[in-house]
């Protein structure tokens, strides 16, 4: 009972996100609730580990099962059709994705909450500001810090023009 419960809270706080990333990949109405239900049946069997984890790396645990379930759809039913993009380059950017992460969690917290709050809960400068107690025109300033100091620490991994995948 305990473990569908905590399941169940995942589902709840977590279902829009995963379902906008699977849509963001797959660009497929039909499958779209199906691939969510099966992120969560992957989820089902890492339970231990994601009572383990903070806030952080659950969020980051959950957003990278439920893109490999989208690429693995698209991998298997060839269906991605968003312009020019091809399986090559999805797999490009989920590696890319994941070495962001790893530098973003080597960040200060400051800068993990602003990241975290930007682009893994899209919120905006006004409500980030209200969060962390900060004049609203200073979240942009904040955030390219932020942006910066996680191109650094990928630049130091050897990891090419982390410019590309982080931004200014």
């Amino acid at each position: 009972n305990d473990d569908r419960t905590y399941i169940m809270d995942l589902y709840i706080n977590y279902y829009g996100l995963v379902f906008s990333k699977i849509k963001n990949i797959t660009n497929s109405t039909n499958d779209v609730e199906d691939l969510v239900n099966d992120t969560f049946v992957k989820l089902i069997g890492k339970i231990s580990l994601l009572r383990t984890l903070s806030d952080y790396k659950v969020t980051t645990y959950i957003v990278y099962t439920a893109k490999s379930t989208a690429l693995n759809f698209v991998k298997r039913e060839g269906v991605y059709s968003k312009g020019d993009v091809n399986l090559d380059n999805l797999i490009i950017q989920k590696e890319e994705l994941e070495t962001l992460s790893n530098a973003i969690l080597r960040l200060l917290e400051k800068d993990k909450d602003l990241l975290y709050y930007k682009y893994i809960l899209e919120m905006n400068d006004v409500e980030i500001a209200k969060i962390l107690s900060i004049a609203p025109d200073s979240v942009r300033q904040y955030l390219t810090r932020a942006r910066r100091k996680a191109r650094k620490l990928m630049e130091k991994e050897g990891h090419g023009s982390a410019e590309k995948r982080i931004g200014p």
